[in-house]
């Protein structure tokens, strides 16, 4: 009987169920916000100072700067909505394959 559950009893509403992108996939989650180009020296990965010649990437999935070698990976991500394939951190590419069995995978 819903009416005697403790919900029920403190007049608490059950909360709305997650918004999924399809029957399949997981619920949509918020992408991270970017980490700041000003704020970031180094690779977060292999610590290599950027420079002119060397230059920032941002992983679409962490937020996180990294060089070109340390976020050569692309993929989607269905958790964000992004369902083109995007450049993410080898790290995270790791963690999206493992998650997702509908992702996308260009080399």
């Amino acid at each position: 009987d819903v009416t005697s559950s403790p919900m029920a009893e403190t007049g608490a509403k059950a909360p709305p169920p997650p918004v999924a992108t399809s029957s399949f996939s997981r619920p949509r989650q918020q992408a991270p916000t970017w980490q700041a180009d000003r704020e970031v020296a180094n690779c977060n990965k292999c610590k290599v100072a950027f420079s002119l010649f060397l230059r920032k990437h941002h992983c679409r999935y962490c937020g996180k700067v990294f060089c070109e070698d340390c976020s050569s990976k692309t993929c989607t991500i269905p958790q964000y909505d992004i369902n083109k394939p995007v450049r993410v951190c080898d790290e995270c590419f790791v963690v999206i394959k493992r998650t997702n069995f509908d992702f996308n995978i260009l080399d």
